[in-house]
């Protein structure tokens, strides 16, 4: 007997066919199982193309606890559904929604990809580095986080921003108008993200500030109004060691989906402006890094310490940006390990500051005042817990 092959025949009769696949929530969804790659089951991707080359008005319906790599699906079907487990009512949502007699109100609260490529290692949560989830990721999603459709169309007009520029302890009003344009009554979530423009800092490409979810009969529209805090927009300055609103222009998006914008206002912040970081002002911690290639954080043991950076390769590096070294005439680096390169805006081509052994006592370096990237270059086993610069070797 070959189950999918009687789909295929049954599927060849009916005038439509709903495929349901997914996982089960206590089989395969728990957080002790990971998978293998984001596409569809074996069996349940050759069941979906066999039912849908046996009829072509094949709709397909995920019951997930996670996003799928369902490409395929999004090009050749008519409609791609998803709900999440929703308990004994689940049979009777899910045909309400397929009837038409509610609206699929529901919006994705992740990101799905179009392949497992484009994901990190699976045990690399460094979503800045990677360009990972909504708000770092460059490329275009199979769905975006927000993503989700209604039976009826809206349109977006006459976004409005309440302060022509703001500061920390402001709060800025942000409305906008949306209408229903389509025949049936629909429901839409009007979602508010933001993206400073200028930085010390890496900043997100766009991020969440709120959302608002509204039902609007046909041809009706409604004033959605978000409420921004500008203390919401800090973020931790690693230069610092504190929260800081930088002074920039941050873009202002309203839109249904994270890639999805329909329309930008900006937003001058009149905030703090973060200088280069000063080596002669304390200890600089390993931890607070700007960039990195080839290492670990790993615990010290020491609650003041904190977590120090272990390199797992040779060559491995880790960097400073905008070190201010004037009147830094010596250094000591904290940890332990093989003696430790430290070079100036460039990890392999930068002039040479000094070589030093963590935890040994403070080495001369090179004259050199002025601001400078500093790169620390590492090899396997060296384990920094942070560098200190002194006015002259002792």
């Amino acid at each position: 007997m070959d189950g999918v092959a009687d789909a295929a025949d049954l599927a060849a009769t009916a005038d439509a066919v709903v495929v349901v696949g997914g996982n089960h929530p206590l089989v395969n969804g728990r957080e002790t199982e990971d998978r293998a790659d984001l596409k569809l089951p074996p069996a349940q991707d050759r069941l979906l193309r066999e039912v849908w080359a046996a009829n072509h008005n094949t709709a397909l319906v995920l019951v997930s606890s996670y996003p799928y790599a369902v490409e395929w699906a999004d090009v050749h079907l008519p409609a791609v559904l998803w709900m999440s487990h929703g308990g004994q009512e689940l049979g009777h949502a899910l045909t309400d929604v397929l009837t038409g007699r509610a609206d699929p109100g529901g919006r994705l609260t992740q990101t799905w990809y179009r392949s497992a490529c484009e994901l990190p290692d699976l045990l690399d949560y460094d979503i800045i580095t990677n360009d990972a989830t909504y708000q770092y990721y460059r490329g275009t999603p199979l769905y975006p986080f927000g993503h989700g459709l209604s039976y009826a169309t809206f349109g977006y007009s006459n976004l409005d921003v309440s302060h022509s520029s703001a500061a920390p302890g402001d709060t800025v009003t942000v409305t906008v108008w949306v209408t229903n344009t389509g025949r049936r009554p629909g429901s839409e979530v009007v979602q508010l993200y933001t993206h400073q423009q200028l930085s010390r800092a890496k900043q997100p490409l766009r991020q969440l500030r709120g959302f608002a979810k509204i039902t609007l009969e046909p041809g009706a529209s409604e004033l959605v109004s978000f409420e921004l805090a500008v203390d919401d927009l800090r973020f931790w300055d690693i230069t610092s060691n504190r929260y800081v609103v930088e002074t920039a222009r941050h873009k202002v998006m309203v839109g249904r989906s994270a890639s999805d914008i329909r329309l930008t206002a900006t937003l001058p912040v009149r905030g703090s402006r973060i200088g280069p970081r000063p080596a002669l002002d304390r200890p600089i911690a390993a931890v607070d890094h700007d960039e990195y290639s080839g290492i670990t954080l790993v615990a010290t043991g020491d609650p003041v310490r904190g977590e120090a950076v272990r390199a797992v390769e040779d060559g491995a590096w880790f960097a400073m940006s905008g070190v201010d070294l004037t009147g830094s005439r010596a250094v000591a680096v904290g940890g332990d390990g093989p003696p430790v390169v430290l070079r100036l805006d460039d990890p392999y081509a930068g002039p040479a500051l000094a070589t030093v052994a963590p935890g040994a006592d403070a080495v001369r370096t090179e004259v050199t005042d002025g601001v400078h990237d500093l790169y620390l270059i590492l090899d396997a086993g060296s384990r920094v817990t942070d560098i200190t610069f002194r006015p002259e070797s002792s």
